[in-house]
């Protein structure tokens, strides 16, 4: 089969698949269908590594830009507007609607109407072993480093350093995520 007609045969697979939430109604159902989901988002050109999963009603401009690691998740209704690469690392939690923009007008030139002035393209780039709350954005050129957490509703404007939990608008470290510190007693109640 021919890249062209395979890249059509996935668009029309998920825009069939797309809009449908079974996951919580019909269990059994739902793993199909998010599993025909993934073999059609890897027909039009995206890299999903095994048992990783992106939710329905995602929203996706260029699906041969987005690269998903092993075992991790991108939640319903997310939207990624795709012009350059989108990495995300392994053992990743995405909330839902996650907004990715890889793409920002320019602006420079006083004489010409922004909208004319075209586009600077960065890739958004997630490690592993990070944490995303829910209605979340993330701007061009970013790279969200190993072992973060950001709470929800933030939106991602530089570089998050490892091992901290970020949040607001503008995100702001608010507190190192690991204090390695071991409690007495139950040793599921360590401290964060």
């Amino acid at each position: 089969m021919t890249g062209w007609i395979k890249r059509k045969i996935g668009l029309i697979l998920f825009s069939f698949l797309n809009p449908f939430i079974l996951r919580y109604s019909f269990p059994l159902l739902s793993w199909v269908t998010e599993r025909l989901r993934m073999i059609s988002l890897r027909m039009m050109g995206a890299k999903i590594a095994k048992n990783s999963w992106v939710r329905s009603r995602l929203f996706v401009t260029n699906p041969k830009f987005l690269r998903i690691g092993i075992n991790s998740k991108i939640g319903i209704c997310s939207n990624l507007f795709l012009y350059d690469e989108f990495h995300v690392g392994d053992n990743v939690e995405i909330g839902s609607r996650l907004t990715i923009h890889t793409a920002e007008h320019k602006f420079n030139d006083p004489d010409r109407p922004i909208p004319k002035q075209g586009s600077i393209y960065m890739p958004v780039i997630i490690k592993s072993n990070v944490y995303i709350g829910s209605n979340v954005i993330i701007l061009p050129g970013i790279t969200v480093n190993e072992k973060v957490v950001v709470a929800a509703g933030a939106v991602i404007t530089k570089d998050l350093e490892s091992g901290f939990i970020y949040g607001g608008v503008p995100a702001k470290k608010l507190k190192k995520i690991f204090n390695h510190v071991k409690p007495k007693g139950n040793i599921d109640s360590w401290e964060t």
